[in-house]
């Protein structure tokens, strides 16, 4: 191991021990997780905590274990899990206009859903568990049970892909690619609280939404998350029991192809409004599809020629572009209000090097990794990177940045616990 990468490993279980919490909530229901960082994202967030969970597998299996459990305890009988979990206190005046929650004041989780990686990174915990071995398939009933309730309440048309309501329920809040669905009413605009409020006062029912407003969309990152966790699902459920969720996943996968792939661009694109106009716009989400391997060779193959190497677009010397380098909006730099408009994320880099290197582009991932490794030495684990410079940016001490590791250090762990991601 590289003088480098020893720091890396050192300083990233560091930044996660740093970010744990544990405790109970007020009416006594304990919860143990790692917050993003400290003091601007106190809370638990869904796929924060999945990335927390896959980076912890590395330095304290048990903990991992911990935070998935602590994701699920957040959510509903009924199989929903929220998008955040207030756990140490509720959602205050001055917050809760900006999260979707059912009220300004008391609430302890939103009503809003995040891109659905549960069962993924379950799968992936549970191959790093020997030590406890009943993991796998404790917690079948709830996974079931929330991948229904985003099968019966988040796909309105029936089609087979997942709806999201709010921007950030995709975890790309500011991506450029909301700006015209969402209008006035996009997350950095005064117009958002109203577009929680008259959501509040449709229950946040995704029928009752897409029936009345056009502000709706199919988003790729999130059905393509949505397909990779039902297939982990299927394989948790193993022969048999495993095939209805396999199923689903391969519907997902042919609606992504069918419906959002453009052929002149070679992108996949969001669908949005009831005419499910797709939404021209060049972000990380429309390569996301790499990471699916049921799809096409050939479609797979054109993103990461066309895109991922292509200097004008996503070819950066650091990392990967959240936005094609091409687009009017790219803004590598920080911005106060705005996040997803051109750094590079390491959730980003993590979904798309191991396709990469599955189609035989080893050379190139390894540059994509190396350059990450280089930016979170000298600046450390932040939350985003500038494309151009590699300079650190946003918050310091970021819970997620820590997945490097899982990147850095996959030859060094059983692979079965790293694969299933890119298995699909």
């Amino acid at each position: 191991m590289s003088s480098r990468r020893a720091r890396l490993r050192d300083e990233a279980e560091r930044v996660l021990r740093a970010n744990w919490r544990e405790g109970r909530r007020r009416d006594g229901v304990p919860y143990a997780f790692t917050c993003p960082a400290t003091p601007r994202y106190r809370h638990q967030w869904y796929w924060d905590s999945c990335f927390h969970a896959i980076a912890w597998r590395h330095f304290d299996p048990a903990r991992a274990r911990a935070e998935l459990r602590t994701l699920l305890r957040a959510g509903g009988l009924d199989g929903f899990v929220p998008h955040t979990a207030f756990w140490d206190r509720p959602a205050r005046w001055r917050r809760a206009p900006f999260y979707g929650t059912r009220s300004v004041f008391g609430s302890t989780a939103t009503a809003t859903i995040q891109t659905p990686l549960l069962a993924l990174a379950w799968e992936l915990v549970a191959a790093a568990s020997p030590d406890d071995p009943g993991f796998a398939r404790e917690a079948l009933p709830s996974l079931r049970r929330h991948y229904d309730w985003l099968h019966r309440e988040r796909d309105p048309d029936g089609d087979g892909l997942l709806t999201i309501i709010h921007p950030d329920e995709s975890g790309l809040d500011d991506s450029p690619k909301y700006d015209d669905v969402f209008g006035w009413m996009r997350h950095d605009s005064p117009g958002y609280w109203w577009l929680i409020e008259r959501h509040r006062r449709l229950d946040y029912d995704a029928r009752r939404v897409t029936d009345r407003y056009e502000e709706h969309l199919e988003d790729v990152l999130v059905n393509v998350c949505y397909a990779l966790a039902l297939r982990a699902l299927a394989r948790l459920e193993g022969a048999g029991a495993g095939e209805r969720w396999l199923a689903r996943a391969e519907r997902t996968e042919a609606a992504l192809l069918e419906r959002c792939y453009d052929e002149r661009t070679g992108l996949f694109l969001d669908l949005a409004g009831s005419r499910e106009r797709r939404v021209a716009v060049s972000t990380w989400s429309a390569l996301a599809p790499l990471a699916l391997s049921a799809l096409p060779t050939d479609v797979r193959v054109r993103l990461v020629e066309q895109q991922l190497l292509d200097r004008r677009r996503y070819g950066a010397p650091c990392g990967i572009p959240s936005v094609s380098r091409e687009e009017p909006e790219f803004n590598p730099r920080f911005a106060l209000w705005r996040c997803w408009r051109g750094p590079s994320w390491v959730n980003t880099s993590w979904l798309l090097v191991p396709p990469m290197r599955e189609l035989g582009y080893e050379r190139e991932a390894d540059r994509i990794v190396a350059s990450l490794e280089q930016a979170a030495d000298r600046h450390g684990f932040r939350e985003y990177y500038n494309p151009l410079t590699g300079r650190g940016l946003a918050a310091r001490g970021f819970g997620f940045a820590t997945l490097l590791v899982d990147l850095i250090f996959e030859p060094e762990v059983d692979a079965s616990a790293r694969t299933p991601m890119i298995q699909s």
